[in-house]
């Protein structure tokens, strides 16, 4: 039995590696002083007006991926 646990251990820590080694390798958004999803105006220290756009900017660039769309 542990040998099955610790087989799914490796498992679970290879695909967490994975998926953060993808996420680091994504080039962070810079703050621009407008949102990058709707272009209104907004502090200097944000990249987005609200959470709408955030969420709205990512399942974008979501569905672009899924395509095969450079986002």
């Amino acid at each position: 039995m542990s040998d099955h646990i610790d087989k799914t251990d490796k498992i679970i820590f290879a695909e967490v590696a994975r998926g953060l080694a993808a996420v680091r390798g994504r080039p962070a958004l810079v703050a621009q002083g407008c949102c990058h999803y709707c272009e209104e105006l907004v502090p200097s220290a944000l990249s987005f007006c609200g959470v709408e756009c955030r969420d709205d900017y990512d399942k974008e660039l979501a569905a672009k991926a899924r395509a095969g769309r450079p986002g």
